[in-house]
């Protein structure tokens, strides 16, 4: 009967992740294109929810980016100067003809379907693969009840955090897929007897160790290795102490000859990726960027009871957007409580899976509140982790123990006292969370209507943890809320229509189909640029992950501003007249403005032939462009190299 129900399981997984792909759908905020040209609503192919100005890093960066990969001769290349300098492609999770994409399944649909369905295949792949390994995970470190094992994974996907992050270039969630995966596999080195499952589970774990590793994003991974240690160390010390089959050396044998295929297999990836990695580690940003630690209060790091019913234009003090403010709801220290409590009055022994979950917790936290010495975070490589990244792996950390406790601790283990005691303790802690956000921002709390629902929600969830004849309701009620608060947050939207049936988007890719080799810059704002380069067309401008250094520094032939350039950046092109020299201003890490007179000899001799610009270009004829197409409904006119451009001289004499 279990067999039958597991299969029928799959089979539904199966039919529902075919289906989507079918229907082209994903979880893009594309839809904010039609938005931007100013084109009338409403969206093309969004079916349920908005899209989210916010998650720009996706509409704007990586979506653009993907669109661009597609779109080159031969398709998707190793190298596309549109998105950075050398081997940039490699570099980020974007579909590239090379060998490593064997090992990133969530980008195999490019490869083997029309464009809208394996940009499709590729979130139905972020939206199961994670549900899936998180269901996979936690099966693996020995919680036993079906029903905790979906609430943890409901919990893990609908949560703020994951959430808000869903579709950052970071790649949150293949990254944690492939992490839960691995570990999952690490338990079958220990405890599986049959080979072939061993071998499945090495195949498994060199595939997605692979996936992880190319996710290249240090400020998440680097806390979950370390997330992943603790959680491996408590099950070998629980399954060691419980006296089971238990195959320590086996084990690590196989962990490291799984290893071992992997550096061997990334060998040549680093070959090819090794001059670029290198530009990268030089760069102002974010190369040289090192963290010191201890920048979070500590109201921030229990941000989650926050988290209820939040918007992207309702952002708590002290955070400069919703990402940034977004977290998990911090169940952990009720259930540290009810660990002592059951210590304290049964003498139940504290389980290490718990014990090395809380360390774990307790130590990350502490270096988001505490300022560490510079030697012990450059030994850890906490240097390289952001206190609002590190946030993930605590969220985790969190949801696990807390499933762990709720699977282990059936029996009532609070007393009166305890319950009374605990919840005093609970409330005074939200409540204090309350007037830290309210002292920073009074007008956070000005909606009554939000607040209440705020005080109410947490009010149930602390009175259920410890009540302990309705703490068996805790699970549906708490993930109830979070799909309530944050199931929409993402849209569902059907294929990529307000981008590319935009008619700006058409205008820039005949022009670019007309003449393929020319170099396209666009003035103005920086939308433009990616607007252009998901045409394939190759832009100067946009968001750039590698520096082109080279092409750079002719610009700046006295080296004054390479302290602006010298990083990953959203590039913006303002047009300079007189003098005729390129200037850089920087506005923040990531983002700088250049500004390029168009009359530049270095340009044409670069073969940079198109200008794109947000309106008329008045000076157009003086040199020597002409009018090549225009949307004015889109605010883009499109103007392409006549003859030899004149030097700024002549055309001031001109206008004379």
């Amino acid at each position: 009967m279990i067999r039958l129900l597991v299969r029928w399981w799959w089979l539904a997984v199966a039919l529902l992740f075919i289906s989507g792909v079918a229907l082209k759908l994903n979880g893009s905020s594309i839809g904010r294109w039609q938005n931007v040209l100013r084109e009338p609503a409403p969206i093309r192919g969004l079916l349920l929810s908005t899209a989210k100005k916010i998650r720009s890093d996706e509409w704007v960066v990586w979506t653009p980016s993907i669109l661009s990969q597609a779109r080159q001769t031969p398709p998707f290349p190793i190298e596309n100067s549109s998105l950075g300098y050398g081997r940039a492609p490699l570099l980020m999770s974007v579909p590239v003809a090379y060998y490593t994409t064997f090992f990133r399944p969530q980008l195999w649909g490019f490869f083997l379907l029309d464009f809208e369905r394996g940009f499709s295949f590729y979130w139905c792949a972020k939206v199961f693969g994670l549900l899936l390994a998180s269901v996979w995970l936690l099966r693996q470190l020995g919680i036993r009840s079906g029903g905790l094992i979906a609430f943890g994974a409901a919990w893990i996907f609908f949560s703020s955090f994951v959430q808000w992050w869903f579709s950052s270039p970071a790649m949150l969630p293949e990254m944690v897929a492939s992490w839960a995966i691995c570990l999952g596999c690490v338990i079958t080195f220990w405890q599986e007897r049959n080979r072939w499952k061993v071998a499945l589970a090495v195949v498994g774990f060199v595939s997605f160790g692979i996936n992880f590793i190319l996710c290249l994003y240090p400020p998440f991974q680097i806390p979950l290795l370390y997330l992943g240690l603790a959680l491996l160390a408590g099950f070998w010390i629980e399954r060691r102490n419980s006296g089971q089959p238990f195959q320590t050396w086996r084990g690590l044998f196989f962990v490291a000859i799984a290893g071992a295929i992997i550096l061997l297999t990334l060998i040549p990836f680093w070959m090819e990726t090794r001059s670029t990695l290198e530009i990268i580690a030089q760069t102002e940003y974010p190369g040289r960027r090192h963290n010191t630690g201890g920048n979070y209060a500590v109201w921030q790091l229990f941000g989650g009871p926050l988290g209820f019913f939040e918007s992207e234009n309702k952002v708590p003090p002290d955070f400069p957007n919703i990402c940034e403010a977004s977290n998990f709801y911090p169940l952990w220290p009720l259930a540290l409580l009810g660990v002592a409590a059951g210590r304290v009055r049964f003498r139940i022994s504290i389980p290490p899976l718990l014990a090395m979950l809380t360390v774990f917790i307790a130590g990350l936290s502490l270096y988001c509140v505490v300022r560490l010495p510079e030697w012990l975070l450059h030994a850890t490589l906490l240097a390289h982790v952001h206190e609002a990244r590190a946030l993930l792996s605590i969220g985790l950390a969190n949801i696990l123990l807390v499933c762990l406790f709720l699977d282990r601790y059936h029996k009532p283990v609070f007393g009166k006292l305890w319950t009374l005691g605990g919840a005093l303790a609970a409330a005074l802690g939200i409540g204090a969370l309350f007037c830290a956000v309210n002292a920073r921002d009074a007008g956070f709390f000005a909606d009554r209507i939000h607040l209440t629902l705020l005080i109410v929600a947490n009010a149930v969830l602390v009175a259920m943890f410890f009540w302990d004849r309705a703490r068996r309701w805790l699970p549906p009620v708490l993930a109830l809320l979070l799909i309530c608060s944050n199931g929409l947050i993402n849209p569902v939207m059907r294929g990529l229509g307000p981008l590319t049936e935009s008619a700006a988007f058409q205008e820039v890719e005949k022009v670019h189909a007309a003449d393929p080799e020319a170099k396209w810059i666009a003035y103005g704002d920086y939308l433009t640029g990616q607007l252009v380069k998901a045409t394939g067309a190759p832009v100067f401008n946009g968001t750039k992950i590698v520096p082109d250094l080279p092409f750079l520094r002719q610009l700046d032939a006295k080296g004054a501003y390479e302290a602006i350039y010298n990083r990953y950046a959203w590039i913006i092109c303002a047009t300079q007249v007189f003098p005729e020299e390129v200037r850089f201003s920087l506005w923040q890490a990531e983002f700088y403005t250049v500004h390029l007179p168009p009359g530049l000899q270095i340009l044409r001799d670069a073969g940079y032939h198109y200008y794109v610009f947000p309106g008329e270009w008045r000076d157009a004829l003086f040199y020597d462009f002409a009018l090549a197409a225009k949307t004015p409904s889109n605010n883009l006119w499109i103007y392409r190299r006549t003859a030899e451009t004149k030097p700024v001289a002549s055309v001031l004499s001109l206008s004379r």
